[in-house]
């Protein structure tokens, strides 16, 4: 059943908040005492009406008396009268309410548009879709905070409650998110709020509470002298086959390398790339390459699944989020040793630190047969981290690049990586260079400051 000759035209957006609330009849209905008080949660809302999922039928233009319980550091109760104007069917025995509201004091019109305010997400987001910010984090008991050029600091607002919070996060959610969110306290996924803005979203739990960061992902995928990315990446972007690491810490931009990468392969090669990420960031189109995008988690069970049945799909290069586990590393080798260029990110500050990594995944026997095949099948290892820029707006890229020359791959096919520093400082001629030496060539260019590059470089000496 419809009612759609009485829909009410919204004079306001109404956003998917599910606020509690109690209401009562204002008008008599056969059976129901008007003194009798109904709990209810409102699936949508605005400051000029709601909607409500209820177990009985209201009949069109039936006036109620609402007490709406709004979230917040002091949890406000407002009465409100309203009045139906929308009835849907969605089952055998529940429909949809649509109230508009009819009788507001002024204070509680206030406290109204100041909770729907505060809860509306795509406000936040819109705020956040600008190049100078990276992340957005809703964190209980703080305001929304941002990280602009490397530095965190407030976006607007007071701090937020943990049901606040909850209330953000679920509106923006598919009814299986929130069922994934319930079972395992976590998710990842990409959210698109306007054409021109995506963000990765990471879900999480903390004492109890959830929380989220919004990673902002540049509408464009940006070139390699854009990034500050060395010229031997477009060698290795030619190359046929083997495996490619890309390293770093969280946010050093391992994702955004990535993709320029396959930005290059999919503009200079004609062939078929395939990607398994979590989530999807970055959209591409095709070009002179076929892009296949799979996400995990919605389009392949894991990294491992997706890379075992990957050679079935007939790709030259095959791109890997992440490396997370043995199985995965296999599987990656394995595409590496048949005939696929890989690439793929690892967790990790330096060269040294991909490989100390990479074993820790496996037993000590396995140890050395991994080693083998990595000496085979390596390619190349690039380092990044992001350093703040001079100016203090914007961030520079130092990198490390280590070639798999002969003496890397004895390296690594004997184990002795303590030497990898030593062949990587002496092996300028296949393009290597250490980390310390492209901080140090940002300082001589004038694009960090002092302070800066005392400091990455003291934490670099620190580690050797």
């Amino acid at each position: 059943m419809s009612a759609s000759p009485s829909l009410e035209r919204r004079g306001a957006p109404r956003l998917p908040i599910g606020i509690e609330f109690k209401y009562r009849i204002s008008s008599s209905l056969p059976g129901v005492p008007e003194a009798m008080v109904f709990d209810a949660v409102s699936k949508n809302i605005s400051g000029a009406g709601l909607l409500f999922e209820n177990n009985a039928l209201i009949p069109l233009d039936t006036e109620l008396k609402l007490t709406l319980a709004m979230p917040g550091v002091a949890r406000k109760k407002i009465d409100v009268e309203a009045k139906v104007k929308r009835i849907e069917r969605i089952s055998s025995r529940c429909f949809d309410i649509g109230v508009t509201f009819i009788n507001v004091e002024e204070d509680s019109k206030e406290v109204l548009a100041q909770t729907i305010d505060r809860l509306d997400i795509l406000r936040l987001l819109g705020q956040a879709c600008r190049k100078d910010i990276s992340d957005l984090h809703l964190t209980a008991n703080s305001p929304p905070m941002v990280r602009s050029y490397g530095q965190i600091k407030p976006l607007d607002g007071e701090p937020l409650t943990g049901e606040e919070i909850k209330q953000l996060i679920s509106s923006i959610l598919t009814q299986e998110q929130k069922r994934i969110v319930e079972t395992n306290k976590d998710l990842d996924f990409a959210f698109s709020p306007f054409p021109d803005c995506r963000f990765r979203v990471s879900i999480y739990q903390q004492r109890g509470i959830s929380e989220v960061v919004f990673r902002n992902i540049l509408p464009m995928v940006k070139t390699r002298q854009e990034l500050g990315l060395p010229e031997v990446v477009d060698d290795l972007c030619q190359l046929k086959e083997g495996i490619i690491f890309i390293a770093g810490p969280t946010g050093s931009g391992k994702t955004t390398t990535i993709n320029a990468m396959v930005d290059i392969i999919n503009k200079t090669r004609n062939g078929v790339i395939l990607t398994l990420e979590q989530p999807l960031e970055y959209l591409h189109k095709n070009v002179k390459s076929i892009v296949k995008q799979r996400e995990v988690g919605l389009d392949v069970e894991s990294f491992a699944k997706g890379l075992r049945v990957a050679l079935r799909q007939d790709p030259d290069v095959i791109v890997v989020g992440e490396i997370l586990d043995c199985e995965s590393l296999e599987a990656a080798l394995q595409a590496a040793e048949t005939g696929h260029l890989v690439i793929s990110s690892v967790h990790a500050p330096d060269t040294l630190q991909v490989f100390e990594r990479v074993l820790s995944m496996f037993s000590m026997p396995q140890q050395d047969f991994i080693c083998t095949r990595l000496s085979y099948s390596l390619k190349a290892v690039i380092a990044q981290k992001l350093l703040p820029h001079k100016s203090g707006k914007e961030r520079v890229l130092a990198t490390e690049v280590c070639v798999a020359s002969v003496a890397i791959k004895r390296t690594i096919f004997n184990k002795n990586f303590q030497q990898l520093q030593s062949f990587i400082q002496t092996g300028g001629k296949f393009k290597m260079y250490l980390m310390k030496d492209s901080i140090r060539k940002l300082f001589e260019q004038d694009l960090i400051g002092a302070e800066t590059y005392d400091m990455y470089s003291k934490g670099l000496e620190m580690t050797e």
